[in-house]
């Protein structure tokens, strides 16, 4: 292609689209909005269409869409309707996480106990509840694990695990699929908290699986119990996934 007046140098288009000479040789390089001409000395040259074409660039990524989603929708491989439903359900998630931190934060506020006396009384209850799932030594080796582990465990047992479990209780009921990066993490945290408590014991691990199971059928209408074998299910799925 000739140069012509319908040709910009790339000086004139970063002012013309508010985006740096940097982020416009980076687009260069990685394909997404390739200048149509050069100059006899290789200085590139943006045509009208490249410019309509970065003005999209620049518009997609106000909406939160990253340098690769850009890249589909603009070959045609992603439809900006369909970006923007995933945009959405990103909003939507991010909302429901600060409405659930808005209401920890109300009910850290409001709470009349003295300081971790909440999760100590938790790891009591943990001890109690793991007596009919485990032999007397087993007991014994938890007791152990979990006086070691002091505050730690209090807090895992008391305040991490339920609030990372009702987290993913909500994702779940939401329709949020077990692919998700932020159910991946989930996972990963509740895993390694369960190896924290447990320690290398399988049938430790084991045990907690059914305890936790027979809870939420002895008590379906508290904590999401009526859902909690699924929720069991779901977290499985994430496991699986990420192998």
């Amino acid at each position: 292609m000739g140069i012509d007046e319908r040709t910009r140098r790339i000086g004139d288009v970063a002012v013309a689209t508010g985006l740096t000479v940097r982020a416009l040789h980076h687009y260069d390089r990685i394909g997404l909005v390739v200048p149509s001409a050069r100059t006899a000395t290789g200085h590139r040259l943006y045509t009208d269409p490249d410019l309509r074409k970065l003005y999209m660039v620049t518009a997609l990524r106000q909406l939160g869409l990253s340098l690769e989603q850009v890249g589909r929708v603009l070959s045609a491989d992603l439809g900006v309707r369909e970006v923007i439903d995933e945009q959405l359900d990103q909003v939507e998630r991010q909302i429901r996480a600060a409405k659930r931190l808005r209401e920890q934060l109300l009910a850290a506020r409001e709470a009349e106990h003295a300081d971790g006396v909440p999760s100590l009384m938790a790891v009591i209850k943990l001890m109690q509840d793991m007596r009919g799932y485990l032999s007397p030594e087993q007991i014994e080796t938890l007791h152990r694990r979990l006086t070691d582990q002091g505050v730690v465990a209090e807090h895992a047992v008391g305040v991490e695990m339920p609030a990372l479990y009702q987290d993913a209780l909500r994702e779940m009921l939401a329709g949020t699929p077990a692919s998700d990066p932020a159910i991946r993490r989930t996972v990963d945290r509740l895993d390694d908290l369960a190896h924290l408590l447990r320690g290398p014991d399988e049938t430790i691990g084991a045990a907690f699986r059914r305890m936790w199971l027979d809870r939420g059928r002895q008590n379906p209408g508290r904590d999401g119990g009526e859902h909690w074998e699924a929720l069991v299910g779901y977290l499985d799925e994430a496991r699986a996934l990420r192998r």
